[in-house]
């Protein structure tokens, strides 16, 4: 029995691109699990390597068994982009009002498309998707970070002790921000607000509202 595929390339350019494939998606993963985000090394290597495969199969059917009228080398490449949006959906997580992997998913689709593209012997053009893809995840989120960005959008929930104005003694330890709830309850208030916070100012405000002696219960979502 011969086990030797006939494949349109010799057998180490296809060992290459999986190893390719397999590296830059290692390589992406590692930014996204430095960042704590649910998507990380393994998937993105993973499933880089598993593209380049799809992508490498797609060529081998209709080398090895004809042109046919049935044969579409683009059927299998399409069928993975298509289910890398389920894999990216899991990567997105609703946390209060803000949305976390956004960029994780959009990041786990273009891998994707890298390892296709290496998979299909595009070389060049797939690392040069590769060298941008790092830059805007590592590079550019700085730059979004320290010039761009002004924070997470947070549910603040707050019982607090009778106070003659509850709205403006919220201004003063709070600062700005959209009240979605307020209700009297025994003795006191419960509010909702909507804040924009960095993580710094969270941990910032959430120190100095825990010093209030006349806040009762505290949440922020």
């Amino acid at each position: 029995m011969n086990f030797a595929e006939h494949l349109p390339f010799p057998l180490w350019e296809g060992l290459l691109r999986l190893s390719l494939s397999f590296i830059a998606g290692s390589l992406i993963g590692l930014e996204r699990e430095k960042r704590r985000q649910p998507a990380g090394f393994r998937t993105h290597s993973v499933l880089a390597l598993g593209s380049a495969l799809m992508s490498i199969l797609s060529l081998y059917i209709p080398y090895s068994y004809g042109q046919g009228t049935g044969v579409d080398p683009s059927r299998i490449t399409s069928q993975v982009i298509t289910g890398i949006g389920f894999l990216g959906a899991g990567a997105i997580i609703r946390i209060g009002v803000s949305i976390k992997g956004l960029t994780t998913a959009a990041s786990l689709w273009t891998t994707a498309g890298i390892g296709l593209s290496i998979g299909a012997g595009m070389y060049l053009l797939s690392v040069f998707a590769f060298l941008l893809l790092l830059l805007t995840l590592s590079i550019m989120s700085k730059i979004e970070r320290e010039f761009i960005n002004t924070g997470n959008r947070y549910v603040i929930d707050i019982t607090i002790d009778y106070v003659e104005d509850p709205i403006s003694y919220l201004r003063d330890l709070i600062g700005n921000f959209r009240l979605r709830k307020i209700s009297k309850i025994n003795g006191g208030f419960q509010i909702s607000v909507e804040s924009e916070l960095t993580q710094e100012m969270k941990y910032i405000l959430l120190n100095k509202l825990l010093k209030e002696k006349s806040i009762r219960s505290l949440e922020i979502l």
